[in-house]
């Protein structure tokens, strides 16, 4: 297999009930995979660390995934709630492999994600903190490598880089992945043609809490206008397959095959897990060799590596 065919089977074994998240997660890992994580470094918006985690190198218990700690049973189309929001008192997480490297600080909103990441031992610091509240809670030029994917989820993207420019060391990089208004154009493109209930369930309020798309043209202006050197771009995801497969997957229905999935024996689920996981490979392993196909205009999610 290749290094990111192995990728996949990662993601893959971790986000299995949901494997259109773990394609996407292929991409987003390897668009900037061949940058380095110097130290002193900054993961922004860190979640549960299992994404990093995995990008790094780092190896799971084939048995663990990300559903195993959720409040499943707590949601509807009618009564929408994070089922990711939530930590059981005997979560853990089987590490095969660690990353050969450690990320200096992680921040997030939500202490339920920062108390999953803090079983990675991935982070040597973790933090709660909203990045809609500025300035971040870090001293000037305090950061040799700085990532985030998710500057677009706040109010004000343009202050909020501004600010990471201010942490960043004098030569350090920051690598920003960022969506655009054709990141959902798949929900656009259904908006006439499905009932305005099938369109709720589909999009599950992502367009309404997504606040900071823009414009490749956009992101671009708001990144020299902060000072920073752009040093690569690159368009994350080659083809709109990728974003009708995502858009749409098993999204609808994930809530239901977590609680089916809770129900079985450990040993049902494993073998029920496995046989899956080798299924969706099959379907995507090919998918990875796509070609570029989005001019820069047209990217739905874009990675920027930025230099100060």
């Amino acid at each position: 297999m290749t290094l990111s065919d192995e990728k996949l089977k990662n993601f893959l074994n971790l986000l299995w009930l949901r494997p259109e998240n773990a394609l996407l997660g292929v991409f987003k890992s390897d668009a900037y995979s061949h940058i380095p994580f110097e130290s002193p470094s900054l993961d922004i918006s860190c979640g549960d660390g299992l994404f990093t985690f995995l990008h790094l190198g780092g190896e799971l218990d084939p048995d663990f995934d990300y559903f195993q700690s959720t409040k499943s049973n707590n949601f509807t189309h009618s009564n929408f709630v994070d089922i990711y929001n939530h930590i059981d008192d005997n979560y853990s997480v089987p590490i095969l492999k660690k990353p050969i490297i450690k990320i200096d600080y992680g921040i997030d909103w939500k202490q339920s994600l920062i108390d999953k990441a803090s079983k990675l031992d991935l982070y040597k610091n973790l933090l709660v903190h909203d990045n809609n509240q500025l300035p971040l809670p870090f001293d000037n030029n305090s950061f040799r490598t700085i990532y985030s994917n998710s500057v677009y989820w706040v109010n004000d993207s343009a202050a909020l880089i501004d600010d990471i420019y201010r942490i960043v060391q004098p030569g350090g990089e920051v690598i920003l992945e960022l969506a655009t208004p054709y990141f959902y154009e798949t929900l656009d493109d259904l908006q006439n043609i499905l009932s305005e209930e099938a369109i709720t369930i589909l999009d599950r309020k992502r367009r309404e809490t997504s606040p900071g798309l823009k414009t490749f043209s956009e992101w671009k202006e708001i990144m020299e206008n902060s000072n920073f050197t752009i040093a690569e771009i690159k368009s994350v995801y080659p083809n709109k397959l990728l974003l009708d497969i995502w858009n749409i997957g098993l999204r609808p229905i994930s809530h239901l095959l977590i609680q089916m999935s809770d129900n079985l024996t450990l040993e049902k689920r494993g073998a029920i897990k496995k046989e899956w996981v080798e299924i969706f490979f099959t379907l995507f392993r090919s998918l990875l060799k796509l070609e570029q196909t989005y001019s820069m205009e047209k990217a739905p999610y874009i990675m920027f590596r930025l230099k100060k």
